[in-house]
Parts: structure tokens; C-alpha cells; sequence
């Protein structure tokens, strides 16, 4: 976990006035490029978009989800198995709201 955050720190380096040091800083504009999604991903992303309906915030929201999980791996991209991780706990959360 070290690791992926020291990733982050280094990615960000003292964006927008050091106000951005980690993924969940990072504002959706320069979430797109910092996020490096390889082509099966953003394939994987832009469909799971538009069948969940998802809203910008919600794309977002797993966008950033997903570059944490490949700063996790180790990985200078987001490739479709880290998106694949990121949507699947968005459904856990629906799961568990429903339910309460």
C-alpha cells in the first residue's frame, strides 16, 4: 500500500499547488490522462457507462478506483482486469444497499 501511494506522489508531483497527491485528489480533467487506460479498459469502461447508465461522477468514480487498483499491481496503465475490479465492487455496494 506503500508503494501505490509513493506511485501516486510521484505521478501528481505538486499538481494544481499540491493539492493533489493522491488518486482521489486528482480532479476528472486530469483524471483522463493520469488514469492511462489501455484499450481493452477503456472498451470495458465506455460500455459498462452506457449499459449501467452510469453518470460522470460514477464513470469517475471507478476510473479513479481502477488507477489505485493497478498502482497496486505495480502497473503504469489501468488495463481491463483493474476497470473489471473497480465496476465489480460497485455492485457489491448496490448488493448491500439494497439490502439494508
Amino acid at each position: 500500500m506503500v508503494a501505490a501511494r509513493k506511485r501516486q506522489a510521484a505521478r501528481y508531483g505538486g499538481l494544481e499547488g499540491g493539492r493533489v497527491r493522491t488518486n482521489a485528489d486528482c480532479p476528472s480533467a486530469l483524471l483522463e490522462e493520469a488514469a492511462a487506460l489501455d484499450k481493452a479498459g477503456a472498451a470495458l469502461l465506455a460500455e459498462a457507462a452506457e449499459s449501467l447508465k452510469l453518470s460522470a461522477r460514477g464513470y469517475h468514480r471507478n476510473l479513479k478506483l481502477a488507477r489505485t487498483l493497478a498502482d497496486l499491481d505495480g502497473a503504469d496503465s489501468v488495463g481491463r482486469l483493474h476497470v473489471a475490479e473497480a465496476l465489480s465492487y460497485r455492485g457489491e455496494t448496490l448488493r448491500a444497499r439494497e439490502a439494508a
